[in-house]
Parts: C-alpha cells; sequence; structure tokens
C-alpha cells in the first residue's frame, strides 16, 4: 500500500533528528526480556477501519488462554511518530504494524527486536524461506537478521482500462517503446482534452520502478548515491516523456493521491500502482466494473519493482516476545492472511495466501482476470528501499529532484545531479 495508498503511505517521516532520538533512548533501555508465551500483550495497529487485525483478535485468545491482547489502533501519520518516542520511553507496544519505508530508520536505530533469534528460523513450524518470495525476504532483513515479518505487500503493475483500449485499438504494452505509444495514443483520442491519460506520479516510489527496471540502484555498495548515474538519467528523462506523451501530473495538490477523482472523472485512464488500489478502485469507482485490468509493468531492460508495505514488528523493549511472536505468527496462518484482502483490500505477503483459491480466482470487477497473480509475480523481482538509517532524507531529495524535472525546472541529469549531491553531503555529516 505504499505509494499514496489508502492507508497514506509514502508519506516520508517527519523530523530530521528521529535516528538521534533513537538512538539516544535504547542506549538507556536495554533490551527487554523475550518473555515466556503467555501473559498480556499490548498491539499498536495502524489500518484503521479496515483493520485485518483486530477481528482476529478473539479466536486467537481462545486458542491461547494464557496470553491476552490489548488493541490500541493508532492512524498512520499518528503510529509514525509515537513508535519511536515510545520505545525511547519504554512505552513501546509487544507487538506493532509498521510501514516498510519505516524499517530502515528503526532498526538502523535499534529499536526493532531480532526475529531470526526470536523465531528460531521458522513461522508457524515451516522456514522463513519457504514462505516468501526472495524480493519479501530481503525486504525482512537488516544487516542479515530478521527484524519484521511482511504482513501485506506493495509492489507495482500496469491498471489501464480495457474498454478504453479496445475501443481505441490500443495494444497493451510489454515494454518501454511501447509503454510511451499506448500513452500518446490514450490521450490522442481522448474524447475531450485532459481525459484518457497515465496518472505520472512524483515520488521516489514510481521513479525507483523505472530505475530498477533500467538496471540502476538508489545506492551503492558503499552507501553512496548511484540514483544519478546513466540508469538514472535514462529513467527519469523516460518518466518525464511519458508525461510529454499524455501523462497528466499528480502531484500532492491534486489531494486525493490515490488518483481517485481522476480515475471517477476521466482523466486517469491509466496508472502504476500497487495491489491495494485494487481495493481502491472497487470502492470508489463501482460504476467501473468490468472496465479495469492489471498486467505486468512495461519491461525496460529488466522488469522490477520497488517492494513496501507493512511489517509486524516486535520493539527490542517488549517484555512479552515470545507471545507477541506467537501473535504475529497466528496473524500470518493463510486464514488470517486472507484478511488483509478482503478486509484491507490489501495483498497478503506470504505465498501460500497469494496462492489460496479466495486470491486466485477471476475477479469479476477485473473482467475475469485474477490480478493478485501478477502482483504475486511482480513481489518476485521487486526490492526493498536501501536499508540506511536516514532514509527519509534520501527519499526527500530523490523525490524533489524528480518532482523539479517532471515540472520542467530541471533536466533530468541536473536534477538527479543536485540530489546525488544532497544524499552523499548527508550520509557524510
Amino acid at each position: 500500500m505504499p505509494g499514496g495508498g489508502v492507508m497514506g503511505r509514502g508519506t516520508r517521516l517527519a523530523g530530521s533528528g528521529l535516528a538521534a532520538v533513537l538512538l539516544l533512548g535504547l542506549a538507556a533501555c536495554g533490551g527487554g526480556g523475550t518473555g515466556r508465551a503467555e501473559g498480556a500483550i499490548t498491539v499498536w495497529d495502524y489500518y484503521g477501519g479496515s483493520t485485518p487485525i483486530k477481528p482476529v483478535i478473539a479466536a486467537f485468545e481462545r486458542a491461547n488462554p494464557k496470553i491476552k491482547v490489548k488493541y490500541e489502533a493508532y492512524d498512520y501519520d499518528t503510529m509514525r511518530e509515537k513508535y519511536a518516542t515510545a520505545v525511547s520511553a519504554r512505552t513501546a507496544p509487544d507487538l506493532a504494524t509498521l510501514d516498510m519505508t519505516w524499517i530502515s530508520t528503526y532498526a538502523a536505530g535499534g529499536t526493532l527486536a531480532d526475529l531470526s533469534k526470536l523465531s528460531g528460523g521458522k513461522i508457524n513450524g515451516e522456514p522463513v524461506e519457504g514462505q516468501y518470495a526472495r524480493g519479501a525476504l530481503a525486504a525482512m532483513k537488516y544487516k542479515g537478521r530478521y527484524v519484521t515479518a511482511l504482513y501485506d505487500f506493495d509492489a507495482y503493475a500496469l491498471y489501464y482500462r480495457r474498454d478504453i483500449f479496445k475501443k481505441n485499438g490500443i495494444a497493451v504494452p510489454g515494454n518501454w517503446e511501447q509503454f510511451k505509444a499506448a500513452v500518446a495514443k490514450l490521450a490522442a483520442t481522448a474524447p475531450s482534452p485532459g481525459k484518457q491519460r497515465f496518472q505520472v506520479l512524483p515520488d521516489t516510489f514510481h521513479f525507483a520502478q523505472f530505475l530498477f527496471q533500467g538496471g540502476g540502484e538508489i545506492l551503492n555498495g558503499s552507501g553512496k548515491s548511484a540514483f544519478a548515474g546513466p540508469a538514472g538519467i535514462g529513467a527519469l528523462t523516460f518518466y518525464r516523456d511519458l508525461l510529454k506523451s499524455g501523462g497528466v501530473y499528480w502531484g500532492e495538490d491534486q489531494g486525493d493521491t490515490s488518483g481517485m477523482p481522476g480515475i471517477k472523472d476521466g482523466r486517469i485512464a491509466m496508472f502504476l500502482n500497487g495491489p491495494y488500489m485494487m481495493g481502491v478502485l472497487k470502492d470508489g469507482a463501482p460504476e467501473q466494473k468490468g472496465k479495469w485490468a492489471v498486467v505486468p509493468a512495461p519491461v525496460g531492460v529488466q522488469q522490477g519493482s520497488y517492494l513496501g508495505g507493512t511489517g509486524l514488528s516486535i520493539p527490542v523493549t517488549s517484555k512479552h516476545k515470545a507471545a507477541a511472536w506467537k501473535f504475529a505468527q497466528f496473524l500470518l496462518r493463510p486464514e488470517q492472511q486472507l484478511l488483509v484482502a478482503k478486509q484491507a483490500g490489501a495483498a497478503p505477503a506470504t505465498t501460500a495466501a497469494l496462492n489460496r483459491p479466495e486470491l486466485t480466482a477471476p475477479d469479476p470487477y477485473f473482467g475475469g482476470d485474477a490480478p493478485f497473480k501478477v502482483f504475486l509475480a511482480a513481489m518476485t523481482t521487486a526490492r526493498p528501499f536501501p536499508y540506511v538509517k536516514n532514509w527519509t532524507d534520501v527519499d526527500k531529495a530523490i523525490s524533489d529532484g524528480v518532482t523539479a524535472a517532471l515540472l520542467g525546472k530541471k533536466a533530468p541529469d541536473r536534477a538527479l545531479g543536485d540530489a546525488a549531491r544532497e544524499v552523499d553531503g548527508l550520509r557524510e555529516g
């Protein structure tokens, strides 16, 4: 759901001093005990009214009568601001839903328990490695150890209006050249100006899609900027050209970054985004049932996407780690994971859940296709953002550069070069 989803994901962490707060607080905190798999545990959850977690607590408590769950709900931004301070003050929960874009800062600050040690390398008795795609496993690790368990995931695929493509004889794009042609033809065949456009979002999430597909990376092995090299310049130039060819710029000033206003009024007929948008479309545009389709993102040099989502994380200060881990494993059972799709409209992260008949069956809203299969395939080649403690500042520098290029304020090479100097300066400071 990151990248401007219903949870507000893609919003950057506020406060450049967050990492310092974490490190200072943890110096005084210590690690907390593992504890026994019993007692009362506190769970913080940012899913809101569509939470897939709260509905299963009663079943968990019946199956584990020695464990009681105290559930506390927070909105996305409150969780982001509250978690670090709570760990420092030793008032953090025993289990929390955390956005995967936060994990680098929290892990670098030492706030996340070592799940490799706690789990013994297994979830519900089975090896962790057999329960997730390769990209998901990489996203769950920090310096070789698991620090979170992916609960829902985000990787990008291409959404397009099947009816408009068919009416105008537009070929579904499979590569970048075809992608640009499809964007241009969409705009050229629009019934009125400004309609049938490709949504261009000015953020690191969408730039990374093209960067990774172009064979590039955000940071190199030494932690220095790598996004301003030939692959990055080519990716941003291509993204800018999609805007010029018939895209519609969709920045924060548009209000709803999911794009629903533009989807409903016909301005947006194609976009790149994650699986959570399936639920957003069904809820926000039920009248467009049968008109949308989802296919793999058009390929550049290679396939690829950024990988994000929600992780189930145990704070290092928890005194009931074993009980918290038991509840986390319960949430990761296939039957509970299905609620991620049914309740929250997101994509469950485990392969067992994604392969369940409920998620692989034809979906009438998408013309009888099964989009979850597309997103599962996308996850196999997706990769997380770099796990560095100042990722918030890196993200902002890149997003600012992407925005400058898309708005025509800077050429792509200059926009990324300026961003790279800012990033490397931050890392040296």
